[in-house]
This record gives C-alpha cells, structure tokens and sequence, in this order.
C-alpha cells in the first residue's frame, strides 16, 4: 500500500539565503592590517601604502556590503505588500543610520585599522544605501504595477520602464542641478583661483570657461557623481528584477527534482503573476496525475504480480503478453484438512488462519522472485520462469516450496493457528513444457499457464503428505547433486497411462509417505 503522505508546498521562502563570503573578510583582514602598519611605522613610502590599503579594503567591503543588502531583502519574501513596501523603505534609512554611526566608530576603526578600515565602514554603507535604494524602487514598483496587471511579461516590461524614466528624470534633474550650481560658483562666489602649471600662475574665474565649456564639464560631473552614487543601485535593481523572475522559477525548480528523486508529495505555491499560476497549476496537476498513477500501479500489482507489473513496463504499457511455450516450473501449496476445518470454524476464523498464512507465503514467494499466478481457496499456485526468464526455475522452485515448509513448522511451533492447532501443508512441483500467456478477454484477462505439466503438479500436490515437497524426474534431473531426493513408488496419475515416480525432496527423510 502506497503511504499518502500530506504534501509538502514550495514556496518562494524555501529559496536559501546566500552564503556569507569568506574571501572579502580575509582581504578586510589584509587591509586594515596594512593601513595600520602603514600608519604605526612611518617611511618614504607610508601614503602610497595607506592609498593601498584603502583600495584593498574598499574592494572587500563591496561584496560583504551586497551580500547584507541580500540577506535583509530575502526578508520580504512571501510578505504581504504593505510589509514588503515598508521594510523595502526601512532599509534604505538604517544605512544612513549606520553611515552617521561611522562618525562614532571612526576614531576606533582608526585606532585598529587606520583609515583603510575607515574608508571601508564608509564604502560598505555607501554600498548598501545606494543598493537598498535601488532594492526598494524595485520593490515599491512592482508593487504598484502588480495591482495594474497580473502578466509577469507586462509587468516586468513596465518596471524596466518606470527604472529607465526614473533614471532619465534623475540625469536630467542632477544635469540642471550641477550646471546651476556652476554657473553660481563661476559668476564670483568662488573669487578667483590661482594654480601654478608649470610654474606659470593660472588662474580661474568666471571669465575661463564658456557656456559650452560649462555645459560638458557639467555633464563629466554629473556622470561622474551618478556613476558613483548610483552603480550599487542599478546592480541591485537589476538583482531584484532576475529575483522577481527567479522567485516563482525557483520553487518550481525544487518540484521537478523532487519528482525526479520519486517523490510525488510536493505542490508548488499556485501564486504570482497570471502565468506562475497556470504554471504551477500545471505542475501540481501533473504530480497528482503521476501519484494517483503510482497508487494505481501498486494496486493493480497486487492482483496481477510484481512479474507481470515488469512485463507491462518493459513493453511500454502494453498489457498484452504473448503466448508461448516454455520450459518452466509450477507448484502447488494446499493447506490439509481445510474442508473440515472451514466446516468446524466461523468464517472470520477461516480468513484469519488463511491470512495469517498468506501473509507469510507470499513474502517467501516474492524473496525468490516466484509468480504468484493464484488463490484457489486455500491452495497457491506459483510459477517460475514466466513471465520472466529464470534459467534456475527448477532448483528456484525448490527452495521457495522448502522454505514455505520450513515457515509453516515455524509458525505451527510459535502457536500461530490456536483456531486448529497446527497447518498441515502439502506441496507438489512439475518441470517441464507448457503454454504461457494472457488467458480471457479484451475486456478483461489473466497471465496464467496451462497444460500437462500444470495438471502434473495438482497430482503430486494432492499426493504429498502434510509438511512435505514431492517433485516430478525432469525438476529432479535438474537440481544440483547436493539436493537431498528420495524415489518414491510410483504412483498412478489422474490422466496418465503409465504411472509417474515422485521424488521427496523434503523432510530429508523416508518418514512421510505418499497419500494413497
């Protein structure tokens, strides 16, 4: 039986957070290392040292910067829209928080690391407020589009849109701005400046530059302050746009491996936009589809066998299995005495004895890999070598008959069946020719085999004695020297002229006799 385990939903929040990097935090190390022997041990060389340290700490603030900036957004996962707009707003001020704090930290950090550790406090949260920024116009804007359209295409058409306006607005605002504020500084705030090129003075007022000189020095700057201010933004804009994508994809991601690891208990979050909703819809369909195939499998393997299940699935699901005539080996196990046992005992009694003992014969059976073809009552009929190859079906067959004694002695000695005491269990085995194949209609039909050598092992079936295992000459002449045989009489077999010799191939011993 199929355990039908309560599903397990995927949703975007089992997404893992990024891993802290290591390397930035050892070249953080490096840094304020160097910038504090740059400033304890002064020489020739102590600015450029210093200059270097700061750089190699500002590279290393970059990542651990990102990687906050990450971790505090994958916060708003799964929340609702009022939340995710708030806290997306929230971040974007604790890093000025956490800028003006450098001012209480400075001269500590200067203390431990000189101005490389400094310059990488001041680094890493210019990084994280320019990125929480970027983060939270994201944030904000898909909010508001979401509630426009529910097509993911749409939508994220219209975000890079509203980010390359937004953008636009900014250059041209911080252009305006800029050229203002030089033109202010240029007509005589800033009085005259003198710098020596050459040896020769230059000087700078309001007369050394013209309108088209002012025009393209503002926009150097202007690039330049954007460039500066706003890369971390548009990096991590551009990371929120491929997460709004990655954030339906990655649930559904986690499905498909589940599926393809066999389990058929997970369902992805039916959210989003309009197309991850029929998406997952999908998906979760499909599952289903695939479980309630499993279920279906196993119940059927239940009646038609676990061969014959393989047979269906090695022909692509093709029930059809074709006659044909093979060599191979069949028993019989009938419980003695069952007539006047069921006559003596409630019905519930007599299913409660067979199950118990069915239970443990058809374990035995499937352990060497048997068919079991049928109940008849009390009787099993199994057969070796079909539907599957089995070029040891004979020697197969005899041990799975003696191991069924053997558990049969067990359980009778375990006080198993206290409704008749002990079961007494007769088992017969033939080798040899018979047809195999699907056997009704095509409405409904049954792997089953027929002919001499399946009405041989009935006979020797009802000639065995309680507890024993009689077997024909052909399954005998193929069992290995070491199998105990015994020959017994022979005996005169329902439509046979001339009689059969069984052989005992269990007990080990001349005490059971043939039934008469």
């Amino acid at each position: 039986m199929v355990d039908q385990l309560p599903p397990r939903l995927l949703t975007p929040a089992l997404r893992p957070a990024p891993r802290l990097p290591r390397w930035p935090l050892v070249v953080l190390g490096v840094g304020a290392l160097v910038g504090a022997v740059a400033q304890r041990v002064p020489f020739a060389g102590t600015t450029v040292l210093t200059a270097v340290a700061v750089g190699i700490d500002l590279i290393a603030c970059v990542p651990l910067a990102a990687w906050v900036e990450e971790r505090l957004f994958g916060q708003l996962v799964g929340r609702a829209w009022l939340q995710r707009v708030l806290l997306s707003l929230l971040v974007p001020l604790l890093s000025i928080v956490l800028f003006a704090a450098i001012g209480l930290v400075g001269p500590v950090a200067q203390a431990i690391g000189g101005p490389a550790l400094v310059g990488a406090l001041v680094g890493g949260s210019w990084w994280l407020g320019s990125a929480a920024t970027g983060s939270a116009i994201v944030v904000v804007l898909d909010v508001l589009i979401s509630a426009l359209t529910r097509d993911f295409r749409t939508r994220i058409l219209l975000i890079v849109l509203a980010l390359v306006g937004f953008v636009s607005a900014l250059v041209v605002l911080g252009f305006n701005f800029g050229r203002a504020v030089m033109l202010a500084a240029l007509a005589g705030k800033l009085g005259q400046l003198q710098l020596q090129l050459d040896g020769e003075p230059f000087v700078i007022d309001r007369t050394t530059f013209s309108a088209d000189e002012i025009g393209q020095l503002t926009v150097l700057v202007v690039l330049a302050a954007a460039v500066l201010l706003a890369l971390p933004a548009i990096v991590s804009a551009c990371g929120k746009l491929a997460d709004a994508v990655m954030e339906r994809l990655h649930p559904l991601a986690l499905g498909f491996k589940a599926v393809a690891d066999g389990e058929l208990t997970v369902q992805v979050e039916e959210a989003g936009s309009d197309d991850f909703v029929a998406l997952n819809r999908a998906f979760n369909q499909m599952v289903g589809a695939l479980a309630l195939g499993r279920r279906l499998e196993h119940a059927f393997g239940a009646y038609l066998g676990r061969q014959v299940m393989g047979r269906i699935k090695a022909q692509h699901g093709e029930a059809a299995i074709p006659a044909s005539l093979r060599e191979a080996s069949v028993f019989f196990g009938d419980i003695r005495g069952f007539t006047s046992m069921s006559e003596k005992l409630a019905p519930a009694a007599v299913l409660g004895v067979l199950n118990r003992y069915f239970e443990r014969v058809v374990a035995i059976i499937d352990a060497h890999e048997g068919y079991l073809n049928k109940f008849v009552g009390d009787a099993v009929v199994v057969v070796f070598n079909g539907p599957i190859d089995q070029p040891d079906h004979a020697p197969r067959a005899v041990r799975c008959a003696i191991a069924i004694q053997q558990e049969v002695a067990r359980l009778n000695q375990a006080g198993q069946f206290p409704e008749i005491g002990e079961l007494q269990v007769g088992i017969g085995i033939a080798t040899g020719p018979l047809v195999a194949g699907n056997l009704g209609s095509s409405r409904q039909m049954e792997y089953t085999v027929i002919g001499d050598t399946v009405n041989l092992a009935a006979r020797l079936t009802g000639k065995a004695p309680g507890g024993a295992v009689l077997v024909n000459q052909a399954n005998v002449a193929a069992l290995p020297a070491a199998q105990f045989r015994q020959q017994l009489e022979p005996i005169a077999v329902k439509g046979k002229q001339i009689p059969v010799t069984p052989y005992q191939v269990w007990p080990a011993s001349s005490a059971l006799q043939p039934e008469s």
